[in-house]
């Protein structure tokens, strides 16, 4: 009996250690959960900063800025830590932005170094960063707070320039570091004066470093041909002429010739007519359209396949025709050579709210009006 009653005891210690729930919780008083990391080089040693959410009792929006160096990635996290006496959840960073001299250095390292690290997440934004990375933070904090402008807001759904914008996670720039048939463009911002963020196109990494740049209008091509969900855009045919598309579809064709490869981009677009001059019919702004679509597209896929990089996912429809050894070398010695063509078809929706003024009725229209 008596054993049995210490046995009892036992057991109901060892459930209550149990029923403790979260005893190595912190409160959420006691926690800062930064929203962008910025990575740069101070000499020989990485500079980590994170913009973090000040808690305060007024409704005025409070950002802080915390760093710190270290000779690894890791190390510099460590010591920035150290600077804090909250608990630093990385897990809800959203961005990080690189130094773009870094990019040009290499970040093959770095990315695997976060994609490694388990309490990282592996889906935040990635910008590369064109000027110093402390003026960089200090000014997005500062418009922040005055104007309320959110920061990366331009990586954000339907905003302005979404279209030439190549949003990248930090998984999505792994996988094009170690993929042998994928390339990736990541964006290059600044802060600004009068916006949140400056935008200055694209540079496309090749093994982790920066070899070439994609102007804004290149990356928005890049964004067409990639079958992109996102679509409506204004395209200027010339000085007076702009459209807005509406919609596209993209289908790529491959034929291959012993080892010549043909490839067919066929390209469809549906758009509005938003400004033109009032001689120009439609035939002629549809074939105006069509041309610098496909000139523009041959252009900018020429300048990739010189670089041996490609961010528009050519090898990936085709990699299943390869074995793993010839996949190696793909972009080297088999992507180069790909005879390309882009065939543009676009089919006007409507001319705006306008009366078309080459339609053979207007002189009956005007007649009429002035009767």
């Amino acid at each position: 009996m008596k054993h049995n009653y210490w046995k009892k005891i036992i057991i109901a210690l060892f459930i209550v250690v149990f029923l403790s729930g979260c005893w190595d919780s912190r409160d959420i008083n006691y926690r800062s959960m930064p929203i962008l990391m910025g990575v740069t080089k101070d000499e020989e040693l990485f500079h980590v900063y994170m913009i973090i959410p000040v808690s305060v009792v007024s409704e005025q929006r409070n950002l802080a800025k915390v760093d710190g160096k270290g000779a690894t990635i890791v190390d510099a996290i460590e010591q920035l830590k150290k600077k804090i006496e909250t608990t630093i959840d990385l897990e809800h960073i959203g961005y990080i932005v690189f130094d773009e001299e870094l990019g040009k250095q290499g970040i093959e390292k770095m990315v695997k170094t976060f994609m490694r690290m388990r309490d990282m997440p592996s889906t935040p934004s990635v910008a590369f960063v064109k000027e110093d990375m402390n003026d960089y933070i200090e000014m997005m904090i500062s418009t922040f707070e005055e104007v309320g402008v959110p920061i990366f807001g331009f990586l954000e759904k339907q905003t302005g320039w979404e279209i030439y914008n190549p949003e990248v996670s930090l998984w999505e720039v792994y996988r094009g570091i170690y993929s042998y048939t994928t390339d990736i463009a990541i964006p290059i911002i600044s802060s600004n004066q009068d916006l949140a963020t400056g935008y200055f196109g694209a540079a496309v990494l090749k093994e982790g470093k920066i070899i070439d740049t994609l102007s804004s209008m290149e990356v928005m091509l890049m964004n067409l041909l990639n079958n992109e969900n996102v679509i409506k855009t204004f395209v200027n045919i010339n000085d007076t002429t702009n459209v807005e598309l509406v919609d596209r579809s993209v289908e790529y064709d491959y034929s291959f010739k012993g080892e010549e490869i043909d490839l067919t981009i066929k390209v469809e677009f549906i758009m509005i007519v938003s400004e033109a001059d009032d001689h120009l019919t439609g035939e002629d702004i549809q074939k105006k359209f069509e041309e610098k679509m496909k000139k523009d597209m041959l252009q900018m896929i020429k300048k990739l396949q010189d670089k041996h990089v490609d961010v528009l996912g050519i090898g990936n429809r085709m990699r299943k025709n390869y074995t793993n050894a010839e996949l190696e070398k793909f972009l080297d010695e088999i992507y180069p050579n790909i005879n390309v063509d882009v065939e543009v078809n676009a089919v006007i929706e409507n001319n705006g709210k306008i009366r078309n003024l080459n339609n053979d009725d207007f002189e009956d229209w005007d007649q009429q009006k002035q009767d």
